[in-house]
């Protein structure tokens, strides 16, 4: 009986260990996983354009807007955040495809794609953005087939940096 009883307590002290542990991993993981910087090798404003001709000469893509977000800041009445534009682009083929399904109508939330496209402190012009390939085994089915080949033309979009998503 007593062996019985600290089988049960070695199983579950296990199993809470694990949970815990798992938990853990996934938190201090999960933004490295969700969101992709990268430097740039151009200044700021070479940068935004570079990549705002790159989306718009793929000829799928377009930018439908890029957002002045320190002017935005400012205008708010907040300090000023220094060099800050976020890039949203879109795909109408892929956003068809992502949006023809009702099952699938609330991922538009995260439409249109973006790039944020900052300068840090030190000078350096960073690139960052969502990464679509751990977006796509996130939501599975029909979503992570669309997902996955955004992904890979996102990635050919940003070759000149390297952008390379990474599932894990």
């Amino acid at each position: 009986m007593e062996k019985k009883i600290l089988v049960i307590v070695s199983v579950l002290g296990g199993l809470v260990f694990g949970v815990f542990f798992t938990g853990l991993a996934l938190n201090i993981s999960a933004e490295k996983m969700m969101l992709v910087e990268i430097k740039s090798p151009y200044e700021f404003e070479k940068t935004v354009e570079v990549i705002s001709n790159r989306i718009n000469n793929r000829g799928d893509w377009i930018v439908t807007n890029v957002i002045d977000q320190n002017k935005a800041v400012v205008n708010g009445g907040a300090p000023s955040i220094g060099k800050y534009s976020i890039i949203k682009y879109c795909s109408a083929k892929y956003s068809s495809e992502m949006l023809m399904t009702d099952d699938l109508k609330k991922i538009g939330v995260m439409m249109p794609k973006s790039f944020a496209v900052y300068e840090k402190s030190n000078g350096q012009v960073y690139i960052s953005t969502s990464n679509g390939a751990v977006m796509g085994k996130m939501f599975g089915s029909d979503a992570s087939i669309v997902l996955e080949k955004v992904s890979l033309e996102v990635e050919g979009i940003m070759s000149f940096v390297n952008l390379k998503f990474n599932v894990f």
